[in-house]
């Protein structure tokens, strides 16, 4: 049951990834793998997906915020510092 909620949560293109595990313990390890590794792949996707972030109509500014915080971090957790004025700018 909860790998069917993990798996409900996940994005599209992340879920196909994990949707023949039967075990949390094994999606967790596949997704940290995947997304959490100190990878370019993973950096320049990171990158990718903050320099695209636009805000979009029907979220509020809120959401948008939060999404915004939690792109910096990932790319914080990858190692990559970007300059207050270039967050400004992207905001």
């Amino acid at each position: 049951m909860v790998c069917g909620i993990i798996r409900y949560c996940l994005a599209q293109d992340t879920k196909y990834h994990v949707m023949n595990e039967t075990f949390t313990r094994k999606i967790w390890e596949i997704l940290e793998s995947k997304y959490q590794t100190k990878s370019i792949e993973n950096w320049l996707q990171l990158e990718r997906r903050l320099y695209c972030f636009q805000l979009k109509k029907e979220i509020s500014i809120g959401n948008h915020m939060n999404n915004y915080t939690k792109f910096l971090a990932d790319l914080t957790n990858v190692v990559e510092v970007i300059k207050d004025e270039d967050k400004a700018l992207i905001l």
